[in-house]
């Protein structure tokens, strides 16, 4: 078979493919012919960039952190006020909708965690950089002067992160009486308490584009 002249490329193409057949079809049902298939190339080249199926799902998870963690942190960083940041992280860590596509494969790699060990490893990576992220941001709004944390700036941000993967679960499992807007809510109004900081609300401006179900587009 002839290398492309962009290998990154096509690398790139099978991760997204197979991360719409993964949110298309489920991680159980997963087969290297569906990834073929959704790339629209033959399975030999899924196996030509790709050593084994595990090695493209590392980077499909990849993909996904990339959207809930790095580009989210990316954005807050950019912005001086701890309450805006705490604001905008809780804001950009809730799926838009039940056909969320990275959601939906995040929820899928945690549904098979007790099969494969690796997923767990994943799940547990993803789990302690978004506290690290969150436990930055109040310590920051501490030293503001804009938070007084009822309990360690850890625990809270590990509570944070349990209730984003909580309501995201609910939210791809199509729980009409918790819609994204009523979870961001309900995120925001755990972090007031936790900061005695009433000004952690819903309609604090938006810092750069708003996130889409379709990170593609």
């Amino acid at each position: 078979m002839a290398r492309p002249k962009n290998q990154t490329a096509r690398r790139e193409q099978l991760i997204r493919a197979a991360s719409r057949a993964i949110s298309a079809q489920g991680l159980a049902r997963l087969k290297v012919s569906g990834i073929a298939d959704s790339a629209g190339v033959t399975r030999g080249s899924v196996h030509y960039y790709f050593s084994d199926l595990s090695e493209l799902l590392v980077q499909v998870h990849k993909r996904a952190l990339e959207r809930f963690f790095t580009q989210r942190a990316t954005v807050t960083q950019t912005l001086p006020d701890a309450r805006d940041q705490l604001v905008e992280s809780i804001r950009r860590g809730v799926p838009d909708g039940p056909d969320d596509e990275l959601a939906v494969v995040l929820c899928e790699f945690n549904t098979a965690i007790r099969d494969e060990p690796l997923y767990s490893t994943l799940a547990q990576s993803r789990y302690d950089r978004q506290v690290v992220m969150y436990t930055a941001i109040l310590d920051v709004g501490t030293a503001q002067g804009h938070f007084r944390l009822s309990e360690p700036a850890r625990d809270v941000a590990s509570n944070i992160v349990s209730l984003e993967d909580s309501y995201l679960l609910h939210i791809v499992s199509r729980n009409d009486s918790l819609p994204p807007r009523r979870a961001f809510e309900l995120i925001l109004g755990y972090a007031r308490t936790a900061t005695g900081c009433p000004d952690l609300t819903p309609d604090r401006p938006q810092a750069g584009p708003p996130s889409v179900t379709d990170p593609d587009a």
